[in-house]
């Protein structure tokens, strides 16, 4: 079974480490000043929900102001922005992380989509269709389940049809099957509306701003429905992914060939092209457009201008320089409340070699203050080791 470990560095250096632990931590010494110092926002202690940009359903990467969250198949990571302890996300006394332990080990159940709390965690699980877990210290329990389907899904997944998604905007969670979602107060997690049919095809990704509702879908069409008056309306056709921000609604479309960012007013009207030939990961700020091409990551002013290319330098063990030229699978995370935005790519495979590579961009000034690389391999003695830097 292949097994990718997580090796997360922040503005400094881990020492080398093994996977079968559950815990790491940072040396500060030197840097321990400016490390709290980068990490303070205003708004870092009040932020209580995963306010992160809604961009796949199903996402197994998460991030709030003091914590980053990284659930890829048989490798489920917790780390302390904070105080840059990485943690197992598999509690269990005495578990040994490994294969061995799969029917148990929460670290080899197919969790995913985590939403982060000040308190603890939501998260789905495959195994149980429907259902929402929330996860604090040494508790874990379901605090929602769906039982909401249609005929689509009844049909594509007879065995799972009450299966979705959710995710959590201000005080609401919304539940998205495959084609429908309704809301639930996340207070009392008792449903405020009726399940709404938005799409004919599998929805891939939503996002919220105000009374409006967006998600795409299998057909790449973006459809918006306005919760207050009931109206559904498509936007656009061939469009990828979206992210609703500054009361506009941003995405990726293909346009003449080629994908390009757009911009357009929350009812689709005024849209304008603002970048031309992008990879399909973008982010978007207050201020800035964060967006990936062929040629690496760039970041461009909220119209489109004073385009700024982002330097990603990474040296491996063997001097070889960092390079990806598989762009459309990295991923850019960020939310509101951080004051960066992280570039994870695990695309440079070599052999037995998996090579990790985490970016953090500094949102106010496009600073790289942070880099890391982990290398997983396996020698012929079967023993897991990770080497980081």
């Amino acid at each position: 079974m292949k097994k990718i470990a997580i090796v997360i560095i922040t503005t400094i250096f881990l020492s080398s480490c093994s996977s079968k632990n559950t815990e790491q931590y940072i040396d500060y010494k030197d840097v321990e000043e400016e490390y709290q110092t980068a990490i303070t926002s205003e708004n870092a202690d009040t932020i209580e929900i995963d306010d992160k940009a809604k961009v796949f359903l199903h996402s197994g990467y998460s991030v709030s102001s003091n914590q980053f969250a990284v659930f890829e198949q048989d490798r489920k990571k917790l780390i302390d922005l904070n105080t840059g302890i990485i943690s197992s996300f598999c509690d269990i006394p005495g578990c040994p992380h490994d294969d061995t332990a799969i029917d148990t080990c929460k670290e080899y159940m197919p969790i995913n989509n985590p939403i982060f709390t000040k308190d603890g965690m939501y998260y789905t699980n495959y195994f149980s269709p429907g259902k929402l877990f929330f996860k604090t210290a040494g508790e874990e329990k379901t605090v929602f389940e769906n039982t909401f389907y249609t005929d689509k899904e009844a049909e594509f997944e007879p065995d799972a049809k009450t299966g979705c998604g959710f995710f959590i905007h201000g005080e609401t969670l919304y539940v998205t099957g495959m084609t429908y979602f309704y809301t639930v107060d996340i207070s009392t997690m008792k449903q405020t509306c009726e399940p709404v049919v938005i799409s004919e095809s599998p929805i891939w990704n939503a996002d919220v701003s105000d009374d409006m509702f967006y998600i795409t879908n299998e057909n790449l069409e973006l459809i918006s429905y306005d919760m207050k008056s009931g109206e559904l309306k498509k936007l656009a056709d061939k469009v990828w992914r979206i992210q609703a921000c500054n009361d506009s609604l941003y995405y990726i479309k293909t346009d003449e060939g080629k994908n390009s960012v757009f911009k357009s007013d929350p009812d689709g009207s005024n849209e304008k092209k603002l970048v031309t030939d992008t990879e399909l990961s973008m982010y978007v700020t207050d201020k800035r457009i964060y967006y990936l091409t062929t040629d690496g990551l760039y970041s461009c002013d909220l119209s489109g201008e004073n385009a700024e290319k982002i330097s990603l330098e990474l040296t491996y063990e063997n001097n070889e320089q960092y390079v990806t030229s598989d762009f459309g699978t990295v991923q850019l995370i960020s939310c509101p409340s951080s004051r960066f935005i992280y570039l994870l790519d695990y695309t440079k495979s070599t052999g037995d070699k998996c090579y990790n590579a985490l970016f953090r961009i500094d949102k106010e000034t496009n600073e790289v203050r942070a880099t890391s690389l982990g290398i997983w391999y396996q020698p012929e003695n079967g023993r897991e080791e990770i080497l980081s830097y």
